[in-house]
């Protein structure tokens, strides 16, 4: 069977790449299309419509910018009537380092800053900021976490363990590695070690553990997630990798796995999730390219009831595939001008829970993978376009255990959506 052709080289693929210089077959606005949901509210952010993460707690909604309409920093809105959600305030940050993650870590709200690269800006620096929440509508900055290198992309909280996950820069390292810090005192996080994969520390003299023809120097970490005694990393264009944090001052890696890279194809590897207390994994990786250029990105569900030897068992994808072209048979989800595949997935569900994950123009998906070896598509929204962005390109989505409801954020201008499920 002939492989699937690529528009782009396979290692190709900026998470930044301009919006707007790709064709459309979409002559004005595509309608909303919705199964088992329907829309509670929306807002524009008052003109902050381009989302990246998001986070709710009590009535209130943190979400960062994602910067694709130029804005960097983090709005705050008042969502206790979740029909009416209303901005509050509002924090801007330096257009020279992304603060594009933000994190709930018990009473405090961690953002990211992550240096632009080709932006001179000698006052930018890497790292975290710490927010103090005991007003939650608006955040008080209390102390800042300085990051090696360009500093840090995403943190993720292990709340069992009083651990903080992070995929950062380390001197010496091509691209992101694991910092994990101990935030028993969530305003003085204190770094314990810093983890990679082998080839990673070029400084050390270390040779590329992966086919480097294919991924050249592309492979670093996006995130780690905590399984027990594990973390769970995706490794972009690495595939996905566990490491033992038994002694979270010295993880031990155990293995890293990537089918995409022995069938010619790298792959974006996004998230590698396993909820608290079960055995089965949510993996994914997430689309990078326009209109289909690569083959969109999907989820793929791993047995891992043998934590050392992970089981691909099956995948999703929210239409019928060609399986040639790996492209959609219905090709009008690849002629929008934008992207079309998955990307971020609701991080703290639980074994028992639905997946929650956003596919950009394809909108929020809901997943029933209680028979993990057949999922199938629960429900799904798609937000209507506008005179401006003809598609969506969902980004990040949030559910809030108190309300039911999902929080879901649009990248490039189309602000936040939010859906309940009512299947």
């Amino acid at each position: 069977m002939p492989r699937p052709h690529y528009d782009a080289p396979p290692r190709a693929g900026d998470t930044m790449i301009p919006y707007g210089q790709e064709p459309s077959r979409l002559a004005g606005p595509r309608p909303e299309m919705k199964k088992n949901t329907r829309l509670v509210g929306h807002t524009d952010l008052d003109g902050w419509g381009d989302t990246f993460q998001i986070q709710v707690r009590d009535g209130v909604a943190y979400v960062a910018a994602s910067g694709a309409l130029g804005h960097n920093g983090m709005t705050v809105l008042d969502v206790s009537d979740p029909s009416r959600p209303r901005v509050v305030h509002r924090i801007v940050d330096r257009p020279s380092a992304r603060t594009h993650k933000l994190l709930l870590v018990e009473d405090a709200l961690y953002t990211n800053s992550e240096k632009v690269p080709g932006i001179d800006d000698p006052e930018a620096v890497g790292g975290m900021r710490i927010f103090d929440l005991g007003d939650r509508r608006k955040p008080r900055f209390v102390n800042w976490i300085e990051g090696e290198g360009r500093g840090v992309h995403r943190p993720i909280h292990d709340r069992e363990r009083k651990l903080l996950y992070c995929s950062a820069f380390k001197e010496g390292c091509r691209g992101k590695v694991m910092n994990i810090y101990d935030v028993r005192d969530p305003f003085k996080p204190e770094l314990l070690s810093q983890s990679w994969i082998e080839g990673q520390n070029e400084g050390a003299g270390e040779k590329p553990s992966w086919d480097f023809e294919q991924v050249g120097w592309g492979c670093w970490l996006h995130e780690a997630n905590p399984w027990g005694n594990y973390a769970t990393c995706g490794f972009w264009n690495g595939g996905i990798a566990l490491f033992d944090t038994s002694d979270p001052r010295r993880p031990r890696f155990l293995w890293r796995h990537n089918p995409h890279e022995t069938h010619g194809w790298p792959g974006a590897y996004h998230t590698f999730l396993v909820p608290p207390g079960g055995e089965f994994a949510v993996v994914t990786t997430e689309c990078v390219t326009m209109n289909c250029a690569h083959p969109p990105a999907f989820v793929t569900f791993y047995d891992m009831r043998n934590p050392l030897h992970p089981l691909p068992i099956s995948t999703y994808h929210p239409a019928e595939i060609d399986p040639v072209s790996m492209r959609p048979r219905d090709m009008s989800w690849c002629e929008t001008g934008a992207r079309y595949g998955a990307h971020n997935v609701w991080l703290d569900m639980r074994r028992d829970d639905l997946v929650y994950i956003v596919w950009y123009n394809g909108g929020l998906r809901i997943i029933d993978w209680s028979n993990p070896f057949r999922p199938k598509e629960a429900g799904y929204y798609v937000p209507a376009g506008n005179a401006e962005k003809f598609c969506p390109q969902s980004n990040d989505v949030f559910v809030d255990r108190a309300t039911g409801l999902a929080y879901v954020g649009d990248r490039w201008g189309l602000g936040m959506h939010i859906v309940e499920y009512t299947g």
